[in-house]
């Protein structure tokens, strides 16, 4: 016996080992594909194979018996209730034609396509074949958002699979669960009652637990301190609640009841939605190192024996392209567009999960109403595929049909005050230069928007996950830090250059800051100006204006009134360190940004920030 095997059997702490295992391990692999900049499906597909009895036999989720269905009935639970809340209805709303369409008439054509394909190529009943298509209706964010960073597709189609992936996993879901209850109970007359109570049962529990956990909140009875454990608490009540009353209605209910919370947006949502990410990160590796470790290599052999290369080449060339041009008939997208968005739709996380969830508790049922080998089978063939041979080809496709960007090359400002939004209207250049604002302050958001700039509400600290997760960011390469706090300025330019690399973050660092150059992580810029505050203030009075000259040679700057700020050339900015910097960094033709302050102006606020320093505090 190896030395793996005596791990994985391991008596009656086989068990233990095996959610211990799988916890630490899922997790792993999960910041390795975060590095990489992988969909974290694909190595935890591999992982869960590596680990499996057909691999290493270093873990054998068998040995969880009974409470496997119970563990993954719970964890998909939870997903689902974040998932859930991510939902924004008022996104939806703002959403384009074709996405609107994907996620109603897509939807159908995907769920009916594929279960039509399913019962003419397996031997199965109608109800089986519209429960095996409904679990690929999703396409999750947790493969699309690193997909779309990797292969830097143009911002239409980007947001356009991007929201798809995020507002798809509730519909699909929705639909999953109901035919499963459906399939469950048998179908027919004497099956509806008792489908009913599933549903109805899910749906009033889920309204009752998402009111509930709202007005507790809004009442300011549940201490900000432990709002999130709170919450967890509160989903978990929910999902064991509804299972008491009517088994696998748990998944409908915390659905619903995550939907409401996310509908009433109490004001602790986003502290929720943050931890509850990060515990669905975690429970996404340990559910699937646990699920692909009990399959088997055979159930896959026998899938193509029955005709799934058929149905394969049916869902991800004759379906997947019907409802893309459905869903853009009469849109401007021309026909390149429509067929780079007609290859990339693969599957993830939420499919795997319920589909294994599904067939957990099909197998064990004395008479179940279909095979659940070929659910998973089914599921699983279809995220290798498509992560796989999408996910690889996805940016050659991208780059011969012409829909690439070019390397990322946007700004993105940490700071939508006054001067910030000016800067980034003078910055911003059509079809070269685009510049996002970003900042904590919601009616600097506002303000931006009305004013017609790209702008986003959120922490600049959170580095990783808003560059992971926004879509608007994906085109970010440069970051300057623009706030009053010198010191948090110094941190925004550390978290980003964990994601942008040092050389392409800068930050406001005045000349008096005690913070060496050596010692900063990024560069320092526009040293010699006044707080940023100062300079809306000056902006908002007609005291200073932004202006951009045409570098002659022999040009030279009025010393204290004229501050440059970014140098224009070609397609590149160049953001200025110190007033003095510029006749080294300057060219003839260059396009240079400058703050021009009324005459005069300059030299009196430095002679008071000169006083203000030899006054005792």
């Amino acid at each position: 016996m190896t030395l793996f095997e005596l791990l994985a059997v391991g008596g009656s702490q086989g068990a233990l080992w095996a959610l211990c295992f799988a916890v630490g391990a899922g997790c792993l692999l999960t910041v390795l594909a975060r590095r990489l900049h992988l969909p974290t499906i694909v190595l935890l597909l591999l992982g869960g194979f590596a680990l499996g009895p057909e691999g290493l036999n270093v873990l054998q989720s068998s040995a969880l018996g009974e409470f496997l269905p119970m563990i993954v009935s719970l964890a998909v639970g939870l997903i689902l209730f974040e998932g859930a809340l991510t939902l924004d209805l008022k996104e939806f709303k703002q959403t384009s034609i074709v996405i609107k369409r994907l996620l109603t008439v897509g939807v159908l054509i995907t769920w009916l396509g594929a279960a039509l394909t399913a019962y003419l190529v397996f031997d199965t009943s109608p109800d089986f074949a519209l429960l095996m298509g409904s679990l690929i209706i999703v396409t999750g964010p947790t493969v699309i958002v690193p997909l779309l960073r990797r292969i830097r597709l143009q911002q239409k189609l980007g947001s356009i699979l991007h929201w798809e992936g995020v507002l798809i996993d509730t519909i699909g879901v929705f639909i999953a669960i109901l035919c499963f209850e459906w399939v469950v109970e048998g179908g027919g007359a004497v099956a509806i009652p008792s489908f009913l109570i599933r549903v109805f049962g899910g749906i009033v529990i889920g309204l009752i637990g998402g009111f509930s956990i709202y007005w507790l909140m809004r009442k300011n009875w549940v201490p900000d301190n432990i709002i999130n454990a709170f919450a967890l608490a509160s989903a978990v009540l929910i999902f064991g609640a509804t299972e008491m009353i009517k088994p696998e209605a748990g998944l409908l209910s915390v659905t619903i009841a995550g939907l409401i919370v996310a509908i009433k947006k109490p004001r602790q949502l986003r502290e929720i939605k943050a931890f509850k990410a990060e515990i669905v990160d975690l429970l996404i590796g340990m559910l699937f190192l646990l699920l692909v470790a009990g399959l088997e290599f055979q159930q896959f052999i026998d899938f193509f024996k029955q005709g799934g290369g058929w149905v394969l080449f049916s869902v991800i060339l004759i379906i997947r392209p019907i409802s893309i041009a459905a869903s853009s008939w009469g849109t401007p997208l021309n026909l390149r567009e429509k067929a780079l968005l007609s290859w990339v739709a693969p599957r993830g996380v939420v499919a795997a999960s319920m589909a294994s969830l599904f067939a957990l508790s099909l197998s064990g049922k004395e008479d179940p109403a279909g095979d659940p080998a070929l659910l998973e089978s089914f599921v699983y063939s279809i995220i290798c595929a498509t992560v796989l041979i999408q996910g690889l080809s996805a940016g050659l496709v991208a780059k011969v049909l012409g829909l690439q960007r070019p390397a990322p090359n946007d700004w993105v400002i940490i700071g939508a005050h006054h001067f910030g939004r000016e800067l980034a209207r003078n910055l911003i250049r059509e079809g070269e230069q685009n510049v996002l604002l970003l900042d904590t302050n919601a009616w600097n958001i506002a303000l931006a928007r009305q004013e017609g700039l790209p702008a986003l509400n959120g922490d600049g600290r959170e580095a990783e996950k808003l560059y992971e997760n926004e879509q608007s960011l994906f085109g970010a390469g440069y970051l300057l830090a623009l706030t009053d706090n010198v010191e948090l300025n110094q941190i925004l330019m550390q978290r980003w250059a964990e994601e942008l690399d040092s050389e392409k973050v800068f930050g406001w660092i005045p000349i008096n800051s005690p913070t060496a150059e050596d010692q900063l992580t990024g560069q320092s810029v526009f040293s010699d100006l006044s707080r940023p505050a100062v300079i809306s203030t000056e902006l908002l009075q007609g005291e200073s204006v932004l202006e951009t000259i045409i570098w002659e040679d022999g040009k030279i700057l009025p010393s204290g009134d004229w501050h440059p700020l970014f140098i224009r050339r070609g397609k590149q900015l160049r953001a200025i360190s110190r007033d003095i910097s510029l006749r080294d960094m300057v060219r003839a033709e260059d396009e240079v940004i400058c703050l021009r302050r009324s005459d005069g102006l300059g030299k009196q606020l430095k002679e008071a920030e000169s006083l203000d320093e030899t006054l005792p505090n």
